[in-house]
C-alpha cells in the first residue's frame, strides 16, 4: 500500500504536467492562427477560455487527488491494522478518485485535439444569433459600409499596415472620441457576428436592434471623418 500511495500522485503530477505543456503549446498556436487571419479572433478567444476553463477542472481534479494520496500514506500503517475499519472504503476513495482524474484528462484532451474543435467553438458562439429580422447578406452589406467609414479616417490611412484589423480600427475610433465605449462594446460584438458569417455558420438572420446601431454608429463615423478630411 505505501508503494501505491507514494507512486499514484507521482504519475498523476507527471501526467498532468505533460499535458499542460501539450496544452499551452496548443493555446500557442491558437494565437498564431488568429494573427493569420484576424476574423478568427473571437473565435479564437472562445477557444482559449474552453481551453483554459477544462485545464483548471484537470488541475482540481489533480490536486484533490495527490492530497488525498498523501493523506493515505501518512496513515498507511494505520490501514494496515486489522482492526482498523475504514481500509477498504479508503482504497476505494484511492481508487475512484485517481480513475477519475485520468478519465477526466484525457477526456478534456481528446477534445481539445478534435479536428473540430474549432467548429464547435463557432457553432456554439453562433447558437445566441439565429434569430432576427433581418437577412444576414443585408448586414454583411452594412458592415462594410461601416469597414469603408471608418477605413477612409485619416489616422486609419496614415498607418503603415496594408490591412488594420477591424479591433484595433475600433480602438483608435474610441481614442480619437468619434464613438464611446459603450459603442466599441456593441462595435466588438457586431464584429463578432460578421466574422461567424464569414467563415460560413448558419446565421440567416441578425437582430434588428444589433443592425439598427450598425448603421448608426456608421453614419456616424461617416460624419465624423468626413469633417476631418
Amino acid at each position: 500500500m505505501y508503494w501505491l500511495f507514494t507512486t499514484a500522485p507521482q504519475a498523476i503530477a507527471a501526467l498532468v504536467g505533460i499535458i499542460f505543456t501539450g496544452m499551452f503549446f496548443m493555446a500557442e498556436s491558437i494565437d498564431n492562427r488568429a494573427k493569420e487571419e484576424p476574423s478568427l479572433l473571437e473565435i479564437a478567444e472562445a477557444a482559449k477560455t474552453a481551453l483554459y476553463r477544462n485545464m483548471k477542472v484537470v488541475a482540481r481534479f489533480a490536486a484533490a487527488t495527490i492530497i488525498y494520496d498523501l493523506i493515505l500514506t501518512a496513515i498507511v500503517v494505520k490501514m494496515s491494522d486489522t482492526d482498523f475499519c475504514w481500509t477498504n472504503w479508503l482504497i476505494i476513495g484511492f481508487a475512484a478518485l485517481n480513475i477519475s482524474t485520468v478519465y477526466v484528462t484525457f477526456m478534456y484532451v481528446f477534445q481539445a485535439v478534435n479536428p473540430n474543435y474549432f467548429n464547435k467553438i463557432a457553432a456554439n458562439l453562433s447558437s445566441k444569433y439565429m434569430t432576427g429580422e433581418i437577412n444576414s447578406s443585408d448586414f454583411i452589406n452594412h458592415f462594410i459600409a461601416f469597414e469603408r467609414a471608418a477605413r477612409n479616417a485619416p489616422f486609419v490611412q496614415q498607418m503603415n499596415e496594408q490591412h488594420v484589423p477591424i479591433p484595433v480600427i475600433i480602438r483608435m475610433l474610441v481614442s480619437h472620441e468619434i464613438i464611446d465605449r459603450d459603442e466599441a462594446g456593441q462595435m466588438f460584438e457586431i464584429n463578432k457576428i460578421r466574422n461567424l458569417i464569414v467563415h460560413g455558420e448558419p446565421i440567416e438572420k441578425v437582430d434588428r436592434k444589433i443592425d439598427e446601431t450598425l448603421q448608426e454608429i456608421t453614419n456616424k463615423v461617416t460624419e465624423a471623418t468626413q469633417g476631418r478630411q
